[in-house]
């Protein structure tokens, strides 16, 4: 049973946790990460989801999930990436790009969007097949059309963020 640290808006610990699939109260809020790997050609490394349970099964995103209780958002990063893909970032190459504070119905979150810029080899991934079906490097301009055509998460929309892409394409 997954465990995850309650915070407030302003990411100070509320000593409360909450179990992976409970909603949380106002004002309480679970840590979720984003990481978005980038070569030197600003393609993106992405991933396509291996969830039939998945609100649409098999779409394309990025990799993250929930920071776990103890964790920090960092450490999160660096252990999703290891646990989808299983390649270890370097703690000292992963920027924090954006924080959004999200209030939603079921649960509260707050989402860290990290960046990690690196030439990773496909072939050097070793991909968990529960959690992800494929990888591949995609351009911003690739993901766009993607989205357009429901095959990949519209982040931007599901976190009610316009700009969610451009943090990351001006950096």
């Amino acid at each position: 049973m997954e465990r995850f640290d309650l915070y407030n808006k302003h990411l100070e610990k509320l000593n409360k946790t909450m179990v992976r699939g409970a909603s949380n109260n106002p004002g309480e809020y679970h840590l979720v990460v984003h990481i978005w790997i980038r070569n030197s050609d600003r393609q993106y490394l992405i991933q396509q989801r291996n969830k039939q349970d998945d609100l649409i099964p098999y779409q394309w995103g990025t990799h993250g999930g929930a920071v776990l209780q103890g964790e920090t958002s960092k450490e999160a990063a660096i252990r999703e990436t290891k646990e989808e893909i299983g390649i270890e970032l370097d703690p000292h190459k992963l920027s924090l790009v954006k924080r959004y504070v999200i209030d939603h119905p079921h649960s509260n979150y707050i989402t860290d969007l990290y960046l990690y810029q690196d030439n990773i080899l496909i072939n050097e991934c070793k991909i968990d097949t529960v959690e992800v079906r494929d990888i591949a490097y995609k351009s911003f301009a690739d993901i766009q059309q993607m989205i357009s055509q429901n095959t990949f998460w519209d982040y931007e929309h599901l976190l009610q963020r316009h700009g969610y892409f451009d943090e990351l394409e001006k950096r």
